[in-house]
């Protein structure tokens, strides 16, 4: 069997051997074989040669049978995989027979070849037979490898963590959302939503990637087709899921309310608790939008607030965060302020919006719906709002700023499910093409749905009715350290005050940071205390942190601090707390310490927490001093940015509040 024209001779027999199980040899050019083996093969080859039907593949070449083919040891080899044959065959054109066999270690983890050894494959282009079992396993496994491609991910193999980056939900999730798709109509065709398209559709709002992008990572045939299946998704789950999940009718009242308002937020709103009301918090947030090349739709959506053009959706939302409706987007020009909305809401939806609220229940809005209170009134519904500035004053009372706090403890739930849906769904954060805005109110209500249905209410630590009444308490006690300020004139009389660092100071209470929450009744206050620290140290050019002691007083502190809002603003702020016994080793988290404060800033003359200016400086002087390691804000980006300005430290031409 010498010569190159016997190559497939060999190659026959070889793989007759394999068939009879007959023990592995090496076949070479001084191989020889009997008269009547060699009939037969020749007789097998003139058959195939003289059938045009028969394939001609390149088939791998062996110089033994039942040997590696990488390497011709006998010991210890396995047949190869369909996938590992497959493999081959996709990367290098090359069949390999079923009964061909390989060494573990030329193989990886998955069972394939590494692609090094793809490269010394040998083959001989001949006609072979295929025979119906290996015909159709092998096509089987191309069809698999196809499909796999063709989704461009692989499902399966993705774990929950995965998934969830992908579409904000996991696999179980998933599964039981892509029961809620039903088909839907598109374009005069019925289309039906598999897998693929569900996946694709909440990989768009997770993410917010391109449609253009969408295409390449699931192997789309074009951006068009992208376009087209996010459009039926969101049409199949507008039709039962959104309605079974979010809006007045997805929840009765009475469900509403037991399950949604908490005990915190009914202690603290409800006149009477015992007679439990719904309470709802309301707010609009904002879907940046492209410019329009229509002029009117140009000026009614830009919004000069926030110098951009934008569309507004308005939440509704329960005490823990649940979502009752979103409604909307309305242009964001001077005639859609929040108040207009809300009138405009309740007229053109008075069926839903009206037969929900009842006579008595409670909404909690921010300022800007000031003028629809005479809407809410004239409904019977009571509402709660952080108080205005009148004319000329430039600080709210006691009262009144006792009252936003109160406000605030429980509003901060809608801001909170604004932030969200837009970290939650990245596609609602970004601006979006005008082409998917014409349906937002869409895209709001599927992730309201979302977050409703497969994400956690909101829960405040701590907050229950015991803390409701102890906030109700300190809203009503009286601020006896603005009543000293402001009969002794401490503002402006500096003669009474001596200047300290922080190291003079060394009787003041030392405390964790639960008391400093319990304190400011929240963190929000707290979280920004390093900010406020860092800018006093850089904006005063002094490595320490200055302040006054009243002479007559130890106990009596006053400091300056910088406004984060306007530069040449700075805020006076006076501590009274019981001096401590320096010796005393146990005087952390003494109750009592603090005995008031006040701000000149516009909401500290409030007893009921603190504002950022007083819980800075307590953070500092009773916390961060007795820590190894503080972390302040990084500034790194102001020695890496050039300034045209060329400012410094602002330490020129300072406003002291209240002088």
């Amino acid at each position: 069997m010498n010569g190159d024209d016997n190559a497939n001779k060999r190659q026959i027999a070889i793989t007759r051997r394999d068939e009879l199980d007959h023990p592995p040899e090496v076949l070479d050019q001084n191989s020889r074989i009997c008269i009547n083996c060699n009939r037969m093969i020749i007789e097998e080859m003139n058959m195939m040669d003289a059938d045009p039907g028969f394939l001609r593949l390149n088939v791998v070449t062996q110089t033994a049978s039942q040997t590696c083919i990488i390497c011709n040891n006998l010991n210890e080899i396995h047949r190869l995989s369909l996938d590992c044959r497959i493999q081959v065959f996709i990367k290098r054109n090359i069949y390999i027979p079923d009964n061909v066999r390989s060494c573990a270690h030329h193989l990886d983890n998955d069972g394939l070849f590494f692609n090094i050894l793809l490269l010394g494959l040998q083959f001989i282009n001949r006609p072979y037979i295929i025979r119906g079992q290996q015909l159709q396993v092998f096509l089987q496994g191309l069809r698999n490898v196809a499909l796999d491609r063709g989704t461009g991910i692989d499902y399966d193999k993705l774990t929950d963590e995965e998934f969830e980056c992908l579409s904000s939900i996991n696999k179980q999730q998933f599964e039981e959302l892509l029961t809620y798709c039903d088909p839907v109509v598109q374009n005069g065709k019925l289309r039906h939503v598999g897998r693929t398209d569900l996946l694709i559709f909440l990989c768009k709002m997770r993410q917010g990637l391109s449609d253009e992008f969408l295409k390449v990572i699931f192997n789309q045939s074009s951006r068009q087709n992208v376009s087209s299946i996010i459009d039926y998704v969101k049409s199949s789950l507008l039709l039962r899921f959104v309605p079974e999940n979010i809006g007045p009718g997805s929840i009765t009242r009475e469900q509403f309310v037991h399950q949604h308002i908490t005990e915190f937020a009914n202690e603290l709103y409800n006149p009477e608790p015992a007679e439990r009301r719904e309470i709802a918090v309301i707010d609009s947030t904002y879907a940046y939008i492209y410019k329009s090349s229509n002029f009117r739709m140009l000026r009614q959506s830009y919004s000069l607030h926030k110098n951009r053009h934008l569309l507004k959706p308005t939440l509704v939302v329960a005490p823990d965060g649940y979502i009752l409706t979103i409604f909307g987007p309305y242009f964001s020009d001077a005639r859609n302020n929040d108040a207009k909305i809300l009138r405009e809401e309740f007229e053109r939806d008075a069926d839903a919006l009206a037969n929900w609220f009842q006579n008595g229940d409670i909404v909690l809005v921010d300022r800007g719906y000031r003028d629809a209170v005479p809407l809410l009134q004239r409904l019977g519904i009571e509402h709660r709002m952080p108080a205005l500035l009148q004319y000329g004053q430039r600080q709210l009372t006691t009262v009144d700023a006792n009252d936003s706090r109160t406000v605030t403890k429980n509003r901060w739930v809608v801001e909170a499910r604004n932030g969200h849906i837009r970290n939650i769904f990245k596609f609602l954060a970004q601006t979006i093409n005008l082409e998917y805005a014409k349906h937002l109110n869409a895209y709001y209500r599927i992730a309201g749905a979302i977050i409703n249905r497969y994400h956690p209410v909101l829960i405040m630590q701590g907050a229950d009715a015991a803390q409701a009444r102890e906030i109700i308490r300190r809203s009503r006690m009286p601020n006896v350290v603005q009543a000293r300020v402001e009969v002794e004139n401490l503002v402006r009389r500096n003669g009474q005050w001596r200047r300290l660092n922080q190291e003079a100071v060394v009787d003041f209470p030392i405390f964790d940071l639960d008391y400093l929450r319990d304190l400011t009744i929240g963190t929000y206050q707290v979280n920004l205390s390093p900010s406020y620290v860092q800018d006093k140290v850089v904006r005063d050019n002094d490595e320490e942190f200055q302040l006054d002691q009243n002479i007559n007083e130890p106990g009596f502190l006053r400091i300056r601090l910088y406004s984060r809002f306007r530069n040449a603003t700075r805020h006076q702020i006076f501590i009274s707390y019981a001096v401590q016994d320096v010796d005393n080793e146990d005087r952390q988290n003494d109750e009592d310490t603090i005995l008031g404060y006040y701000c000149t800033c516009q909401s500290e003359a409030r007893t009921l927490g603190t504002c950022a200016y007083v819980a800075s400086v307590l953070w500092y002087l009773g916390y961060a001093l007795h820590q190894e390691n503080i972390r302040h804000p990084d500034d790194s980006l102001l020695n890496t940015t050039s300034d045209a300005a060329n400012r410094g430290n602002q330490h020129n031409e300072i406003d002291i509040v209240g002088e």
